[in-house]
C-alpha cells in the first residue's frame, strides 16, 4: 500500500486523477487535445470530492490499530433509515445507499465544438464514428456543439470482512481494512434528510486525536493511533471530523 505524507497530497491526487481517467479514455479516441482538456477539467472538479471519499491509491494521514470504536459489534447492514438516493450539495454526483454498498454515481454531459473534433473521427447524422476502429458515440447538438454523455459508478464501501462498520451515539463509523493494525475510519450521521460523511484530514482534527492517542510514536504522517473507546467518545463530542460532505436524500 503507498504511503501518502500528509504534506505530500499532490502525489495522492495524481494517484487519483489517473485512476479515474480511465473512465474517459472512450471520449479521448474521438476529441482532439482541446477537447480532453474540457473533459479534464470536468474531472478535476471532482478531484476534491474523490479525494474525500475515495483514496485507493494512497495510505490515509491517520489510520487506527482496531475499528472504532473498540470493543463495540459491528453492524451487519446499513439500516432502513440510512437506505437510499442521496444528491451531493457540492456537484451533480448521486450516492447510493443499500443494505451493504454506497456507491457514487457520476451522470452528467460534457460539451465540445465540432470544430475541434479530431481529423480520425468523422460526425455522421447523432453519432461520432472512429474511422480507424469504427467504435460509435452517439452525440446530441447544441447549436456548433455537440454534446456526449458522461456516466461512471464508484463503489465507496461495502459490508464485508475488510470493512465493517459500528454505531456509537447515533453516529455510524465506516471502518476500511488497510492491514491488520491499521483502519481508516470515517463519521456517517443522517439528520432531517441529510447525510454527512466525515474523515480526518486536517491538522486540527489530528492534534486533536493525538492528544488522547495511547502510547503514539509518530511524529511525522501516516498516523497509526490507538484509542480507547471512551477516548474516542470523547474525540467525537469534541467534533474530531470535520471535513465534511453533505448529501441530501431525493424522494422516492
Amino acid at each position: 500500500m503507498q504511503s501518502c505524507p500528509f504534506l505530500g497530497a499532490t502525489f495522492c491526487i495524481s494517484a487519483l486523477f489517473k485512476h479515474r481517467l480511465r473512465y474517459y479514455r472512450e471520449v479521448q479516441i474521438y476529441f482532439n487535445r482541446q477537447t480532453t482538456l474540457v473533459v479534464m477539467k470536468k474531472i478535476i472538479s471532482l478531484l476534491p470530492v474523490m479525494a474525500l471519499l475515495v483514496l485507493s491509491n494512497c495510505q490515509p494521514t491517520v489510520t487506527f490499530t482496531e475499528p472504532q470504536p473498540a470493543n463495540t459489534e459491528n453492524v451487519p447492514d446499513f439500516p432502513d433509515r440510512l437506505q437510499g438516493t442521496y444528491l451531493s450539495t457540492e456537484n451533480n454526483a448521486m450516492l447510493l445507499v443499500s443494505d451493504k454498498v454506497i456507491k457514487r454515481v457520476y451522470d452528467y454531459d460534457a460539451k465540445v465544438h465540432t470544430n475541434q473534433l479530431d481529423s480520425n473521427v468523422q460526425l455522421r447524422g447523432d453519432t461520432l464514428v472512429d474511422l480507424k476502429t469504427n467504435e460509435k458515440m452517439p452525440v446530441k447538438f447544441e447549436g456548433d456543439s455537440i454534446i456526449t454523455h458522461m456516466h461512471y459508478t464508484d463503489t465507496l464501501f461495502v459490508l464485508n470482512n475488510e470493512n465493517v462498520m459500528r454505531k456509537l451515539k447515533g453516529h455510524y463509523f465506516l471502518n476500511t481494512k488497510y492491514s491488520p493494525d491499521s483502519w481508516e475510519v470515517k463519521k456517517l450521521h443522517l439528520s432531517r434528510g441529510k447525510l454527512t460523511i466525515s474523515r480526518i484530514t486536517s491538522a486540527a482534527d489530528i492534534a486533536n486525536l493525538l492528544e488522547y492517542a495511547e502510547n503514539n510514536q509518530d511524529t511525522v504522517p501516516p498516523y497509526k493511533v490507538t484509542i480507547t473507546k471512551k477516548q474516542f467518545r470523547k474525540y467525537v463530542r469534541k467534533n474530531g471530523f470535520t471535513n465534511d460532505e453533505v448529501f441530501i436524500r431525493q424522494k422516492k
